[in-house]
């Protein structure tokens, strides 16, 4: 296998593209999954993030650097799930 960082960048991500990774709850195997379960996964875990008004208020209330939480959306559009900075 060659070093990841010699594979070609592909311009187009699809729902069925498959992503390789470490199922931790299976002593670290490596496994294969698709775009789409990893996006239905984000998509549970959303609901249960934190919710900000923005970065500031998010660093403001103790959320750490790198950790994730949702905006509260401006009311015509979802919140978006953010990182703080």
């Amino acid at each position: 296998m060659a070093i990841i960082s010699t594979y070609p960048i592909s311009g187009q991500v699809n729902l069925t593209d498959i992503l390789i990774g470490s199922d931790e709850q299976d002593a670290n195997k490596t496994k294969n999954y698709t775009v789409d379960s990893v996006l239905a996964l984000l998509s549970q875990v959303a609901v249960t993030l934190p919710v900000y008004a923005d970065n500031a208020a998010a660093v403001s209330a103790g959320l750490a650097v790198g950790r994730m939480y949702r905006n509260a959306g401006d009311g015509t559009s979802s919140s978006v799930v953010c990182v703080v900075y």
